[in-house]
């Protein structure tokens, strides 16, 4: 079994009287991220040496259980004994560490050792000196004999480092890591606000990674989950605008059966504003096995706003003739939207072709061009119009994503 081994019990110098573990990242704690690393590790349980059941702690525990994984907070380090095993694999994380989680689970997942960075510059930025070159970047994975030795330690000596000592003793390897990542800010221990706020931003970017703006109403969409995402994620308010943009379509249907056609476009238009932005607060808040692609929330939820659009859209067309061909028209575009979207997900980020697909996705812009259409009655013409584009430029594929060469 993989155990992850955590602890929130250091003093934050800039915030007295609270941990440094309990410093909030992108919306939520940093022990909250080092629990998602562990969960990245592959871990089944978390152990979490802490000074009492705090809010934030629940909140972990909570995040745990969301992805299957044991949460235990313990406040007697002797405890540890009883809960590894001699063969467990134990990866310990240093209280109030921020690490790049991709290239800690890169070089830890398989196999054991200690990472490291050279003496100089890691003690300028708090890390702990393991020899005359080498500090201990504040990560490891080892045996779970090695916890065994705990229980003949005072109960308030420090987990972490007496892991250390401990693996290095039974001739844990060491692993360097690139001192780019202290450098860059990427990897943190001791942080000032400022060096945290900046880590923030390239976090939040990095995970989300809007489109560009080749499709504008998603990309402003996307960019405005970012930010809102910063102040709640990890709250009360984090699944305020999933619940907005559901409500939004409900109204709308209600709307639409009672003759409101226009006003229910209106509000399908502010759902589909509001799904791309709860799509984002999704990403940055979900835990790591529950992680979804790209382009939205969750493909239900997406797939019945689409329904639902079609459907406004089509009670919106003057009938003429059969009935039939106000359901159509729009049910053709939009099926053509999300066969281009889909081949958007296959072959991203092959050819420059995929670099403006999510133009596909953008139910923002298309009802930015179907509203006005539809108050002057030209919504089938123009989606029957867009519609051809669609089917068009599905034809126009690069010829890499093709699979032709060049002589």
């Amino acid at each position: 079994m993989r155990i992850a081994i955590l602890t929130a019990l250091a003093e934050d110098p800039d915030q007295k009287g609270r941990k440094r573990a309990f410093r909030i990242f992108a919306g939520r704690s940093i022990l909250s991220h080092q629990l998602d690393c562990a969960i990245d590790l592959g871990c089944e349980s978390v152990a979490c040496l802490v000074g009492g059941l705090g809010q934030d702690v629940i909140a972990c525990q909570h995040r745990a259980e969301a992805a299957g994984v044991r949460f235990q907070a313990i406040e007697d380090l002797r405890r540890l004994s009883g809960l590894v095993k001699a063969d467990d694999d134990i990866f310990v994380i240093a209280d109030g560490l921020l690490p790049a989680a991709e290239e800690a689970v890169r070089l830890l997942n398989e196999r054991s050792g200690v990472l490291t960075f050279p003496v100089d510059p890691a003690l300028g930025f708090g890390f702990e000196r393991i020899d005359g070159q080498c500090a201990w970047a504040g990560m490891l994975r080892t045996r779970g004999q090695s916890v065994e030795r705990l229980s003949d330690l005072p109960p308030d000596a420090a987990a972490a480092s007496a892991l250390l000592r401990i693996a290095l003793q039974a001739g844990t390897r060491q692993t360097a890591l690139d001192p780019a990542l202290l450098l860059n800010g990427d990897w943190l221990l001791r942080a000032d606000s400022p060096t945290l706020l900046e880590r923030e931003k390239r976090w939040i970017a990095g995970r989300v990674s809007p489109v560009s703006f080749a499709a504008p109403g998603l990309a402003t969409a996307e960019r405005i989950g970012a930010r809102l995402g910063r102040d709640i994620v990890g709250t009360r308010l984090e699944r305020v605008p999933l619940f907005a943009a559901v409500g939004a379509g409900v109204l709308a249907a209600l709307l639409a059966t009672i003759g409101k056609p226009l006003v229910a476009l209106a509000l399908g238009t502010a759902m589909a504003v509001l799904l791309p932005i709860a799509g984002v607060i999704q990403r940055l808040g979900r835990a790591p096995r529950n992680r979804t692609r790209r382009f939205g929330v969750d493909a239900t939820l997406r797939a019945g706003a689409d329904l639902l659009l079609v459907a406004l859209i089509a009670l919106t067309i003057p009938i003429e003739g059969s009935a039939w061909l106000r359901l159509f028209v729009p049910t053709i575009l939009f099926g053509l939207l999300r066969l281009g979207e889909q081949l958007a997900l296959d072959s991203e980020p092959r050819g420059s072709f995929a670099s403006w697909r999510a133009l596909y996705a953008d139910r923002i812009l298309l009802l930015a061009l179907v509203l006005p259409a539809a108050f002057f009655g030209l919504a089938q013409l123009l989606c029957a119009v867009l519609s051809l584009l669609v089917l068009g430029s599905l034809f126009f594929r690069d010829e890499e994503e093709r699979g032709l060469t060049v002589d």
